[in-house]
């Protein structure tokens, strides 16, 4: 399975606050809206502007750009387009949580990370 390459960058600062935006006109139901959002480009925050823009491949998800502190600095994880069943973030810290180690026996019985495979009880 292909996954998409994902560069996590670590900056001092966070970044400044979302700006503003008018969202155009959809040019086909085939397109997504994917909000403006600063990026960490040549050490300094650039605003990346709201677009629309066609899916990479059909069934992908738009994963939004993500800032969270960690200590003294903030780790950075660009906006990008996902095909994995399983969404990332705070719902991936749920399923692991609810299916991960110490879980045996419950919902996953194959481990193969989909929620398809629980038995009637």
């Amino acid at each position: 399975m292909d996954l998409p390459s994902i560069h996590i960058r670590i900056a001092p600062d966070a970044p400044p606050p979302p700006q503003l935006e008018v969202r155009r006109h959809r040019p086909s139901r085939n397109h997504r809206w994917i909000a403006g959002y600063w990026d960490r480009r040549d050490d300094r925050w650039a605003w990346a502007p709201g677009r629309w823009e066609r899916p990479s491949r059909r069934g992908s998800s738009w994963i939004a750009a993500r800032y969270q502190r960690e200590g003294e600095a903030y780790r950075y994880e660009p906006g990008h387009w996902s095909h994995q069943r399983m969404v990332e973030g705070d719902d991936y810290t749920r399923w692991h949580r609810d299916h991960g180690r110490g879980s045996e026996g419950r919902g996953d019985r194959k481990r193969d990370h989909d929620r398809g495979d629980r038995r009637p009880d």
